[in-house]
């Protein structure tokens, strides 16, 4: 008998990829079994045909691999499985699953990693045999029999990741012990063969994959490791890499070898989490905050280098105050995006010991968020919640790099979002999308823009730089005409993109422009070539004479 093995997974989005469902079809394979598939959904597919997408493979044994996003999900189609298809034997496995306190009576549970377990399993089956309970309880056990490391990418999988994400490790487990975080309860670090890693990665970008994300909790453990596989992946022009760094072991060495990169082709996740040094203690968390400010801010200076920072809200005895100072202290390092996350009590993590002492309530289900603890309250963190959805909408969102360079200057940062904040609750928007148009009205008329000719041109050019348009907003073509612009001229380079007056010169220092007043209107071209690719792709402006 070649029994019908199958493992599934809902993504968050069609352009993720699964990781684990790759590793566990080629252990399951290098075990002998050869009728083993794999299949990938998404998380708001209708469940009734996802389940028939799977029973279409009449699967003997089915793996289901469950995460935070797709938990509801899942269980809702172990349920609808059980009942379509009484005799269908399924295993759980998964971050969500790996610290259940009982053992099911319905499906077998698989904690940590499950390569050997997987197969200890499929093993059993094959025979007819259900597994004593002494060896389901070793496999409802996080952090054992761990497996022997193998590339996850075969040939047949190239092809499907064309167009989107590809995951990949160089190393699996984490030497911190950060107690918000499931990498806490690793024993080891394991590294993957240098040689395989580095086949796979070539395979994946001749097949057409342009975004490959490495997965390591920490990339630059091993500074020459990473340098060495870094100069390797510049020669892919047009692909983009991200890593999960720990920006204090950058070292100099390290910094002098990244002013070389192409410029946009790799991008560093820095977790900072908090500034607040007595809360870093209670969380378990090494950090050297000078020496990680000064290695962001070079960084940054380079421009070379895309640099994405994390902040968590709700950690162990931080206050409001502390927390926005540590937001203050982190965006005057001008980070290219700073990710406002708030405390999760993921099941298992250390952060749950905590619970009590610090009286946290957090929601039951996921994503696990906090609603309030004894130094944070809840209506603290609904400002927090609100406050964070204004700073993705103007800050991570690159469309007003230009115009907050400028109205820091002038403005405390917590206090210019709680302006915008305001606005939006002004015009009853804090539950409504927002048109890109309507973006830049509101914040133009929230700082009154049009009564300084400076302001107003970097609005302008933020509108004209961050994304691709053959036309300015309604408002702003209508303060064009005020002044006498009435007709709007297209560059003579692409015929589509439109010649837009200024009162300043455009004078360009790194990624920041330089405007200096201009006793005349002078024009500009601002063009998006058709193949832009990499985390800091930037246009063309060209000067047009009127």
């Amino acid at each position: 008998m070649n029994p019908s093995i199958g493992i599934v997974t809902l993504n968050a989005k069609f352009i993720h990829s699964s990781l684990s469902l790759r590793y566990l079809r080629n252990a399951a394979r290098r075990a002998g079994f050869e009728n083993v598939w794999i299949l990938e959904f998404i998380i708001n597919q209708p469940v009734w045909k996802i389940t028939a997408e799977i029973l279409k493979q009449a699967p003997d044994v089915l793996g289901l691999s469950v995460y935070i996003w797709n938990r509801k999900q899942s269980f809702e189609l172990l349920e609808t499985l059980q009942k379509q298809s009484p005799d269908l034997k399924i295993v759980l496995g998964g971050p969500e699953v790996s610290f259940e306190p009982e053992l099911p009576s319905d499906y077998t549970l698989i904690a940590g990693e499950g390569e050997n377990k997987w197969v200890e399993y499929l093993n059993f089956a094959a025979k007819g045999e259900s597994p004593p309970r002494e060896t389901l309880e070793q496999w409802n056990t996080y952090g054992n029999d761990l497996p022997e490391l193998y590339p996850p990418y075969i040939e047949e999988d190239y092809p499907t990741l064309k167009n989107r994400y590809a995951y990949i490790e160089a190393s699996r487990g984490c030497p911190y012990l950060c107690s918000f975080c499931l990498s806490a309860l690793d024993k080891k670090v394991r590294y993957f063969d240098d040689a395989n890693l580095r086949q796979q990665i070539k395979h994946l970008i001749q097949n057409g994959t342009r975004k490959i994300k490495f997965v390591d909790r920490t990339f630059n453990l091993k500074p020459e490791r990473m340098r060495n596989l870094m100069q390797w992946l510049t020669q892919f022009d047009g692909t983009e890499f991200h890593f999960e760094v720990v920006g204090d072991l950058l070292n100099d060495e390290m910094m002098r070898f990244l002013e070389t990169v192409p410029q946009g082709m790799f991008q560093f996740e820095i977790g900072v989490q908090t500034t607040t040094e007595e809360v870093q203690s209670t969380i378990h968390r090494k950090q050297s905050n000078i020496k990680l400010f000064n290695t962001i801010e070079a960084l940054i200076q380079q421009d070379r280098v895309h640099i994405h920072c994390d902040l968590i809200f709700g950690l162990p005895g931080e206050t409001l105050d502390e927390l926005l100072e540590s937001f203050t202290e982190v965006l005057k390092l001008k980070p290219h995006e700073l990710q406002l996350g708030f405390l999760k009590f993921l099941p298992g993590a250390p952060i749950r010991d905590q619970i009590e002492s610090h009286e946290y309530r957090y929601l039951s289900f996921p994503p696990y968020e906090l609603l309030s603890h004894k130094n944070l309250s809840a209506e603290e963190v609904r400002f927090l919640k609100q406050f964070t959805e204004v700073f993705d909408l103007f800050y991570n969102s690159k469309r007003f790099q230009f115009s907050l360079d400028h109205l820091f200057r002038q403005h405390p940062p917590v206090e210019l979002f709680k302006k915008l904040m305001t606005a939006l609750e002004q015009e009853n928007r804090v539950l409504n999308a927002l048109s890109l148009d309507h973006q830049y009205r509101i914040f133009a008329e929230t700082f009154t823009l049009d009564a300084d000719p400076l302001a107003w041109d970097l609005l302008q050019l933020d509108y004209l730089y961050h994304q691709r348009s053959y036309r300015l907003p309604e408002f702003m073509r209508a303060r064009l005409a005020s002044n006498g612009s009435s007709r709007h001229k297209t560059w003579d380079g692409d015929r589509k993109t439109m010649v837009v007056p200024f009162h300043h010169t455009l004078d360009w220092q790194g990624p920041t422009p330089k405007l200096t007043p201009s006793p005349s209107p002078v024009y500009y071209a601002v063009a998006h070539g058709e193949a832009a690719s990499g985390y800091m792709a930037r246009p063309r402006i060209e000067r047009v004479e009127p």
